[in-house]
């Protein structure tokens, strides 16, 4: 596994920070997430190097920073409630990481878990690497490789939570994400609107990844499906 400061140099774009939009906190706490304003700052200057970055590489189809906030940031960190009982030390991976989402706001509301961005794009992984590095969060790895390889190996029923988001429809996502998940841990898939329909087409695979349905969330940015490894 690549620690972020073991790849070559990455050179990131100067950027300066975004600010939120003025009612952000207030929407975040509407909705039960509570995180300290030095939080927010940190996702703006990371938000702010994903766009400059992006003009480069594609790392988003978002360029707008009125966008960022609301389908990157607060989108993210809808999964923070979701993490309230997992204590400290614990072990987070973000399959198919892309950008950094959801996998670095929820890295820098949560510096007390070791996170994992698992990415198998050379040039993303070489930017999270980076990004992850400027923005101080020693805490988090990542790897440059295929998640269908690396869960048959080590990584393996290591972590506590499995985070994805816009990777693949269920019935693809579950058998990739699945395997990496300790016993009693759980997945915390980020989709669309048609969360229920994948559902009811994954239940097989459900059942043959040995993983439960807890609930499925609604949010303002979409759905959230929990699951657990049984």
């Amino acid at each position: 596994m690549l620690r972020s400061d073991e790849r070559l140099p990455f050179p990131l774009p100067a950027a300066v920070p975004l600010e939120a939009p003025a009612d952000f906190v207030t929407r975040l706490n509407d909705h039960g997430i509570r995180v300290d304003h030095s939080v927010i700052a940190r996702i703006g200057d990371y938000l702010a190097r994903l766009l400059a970055m992006n003009a480069q590489m594609n790392l988003t189809a978002i360029d707008n920073p009125e966008a960022a906030w609301e389908k990157h940031a607060f989108d993210a960190l809808t999964l923070v409630p979701l993490l309230e009982n997992v204590g400290p030390g614990s072990f987070l991976a973000d399959i198919g990481s892309g950008g950094g989402l959801p996998g670095i706001p929820l890295a820098i509301a949560r510096p007390d878990l070791h996170v994992t961005l698992i990415e198998s794009t050379q040039k993303k992984a070489a930017f999270l690497s980076a990004v992850s590095k400027a923005l101080g969060l020693s805490h988090v790895q990542v790897n440059a490789e295929r998640a269908e390889k690396l869960a048959t190996g080590p990584l393996r029923g290591t972590f506590d939570i499995v985070t994805a988001r816009a990777v693949a429809r269920l019935s693809e996502l579950v058998p990739i994400t699945a395997p990496f998940v300790k016993p009693g841990g759980r997945l915390l898939l980020i989709k669309g609107q048609k969360a229920n329909d994948e559902l009811n087409d994954a239940r097989r695979v459900l059942v043959k990844s040995k993983t439960r349905h807890v609930q499925t969330i609604g949010t303002p940015t979409g759905r959230i499906v929990v699951l657990e490894k049984m």
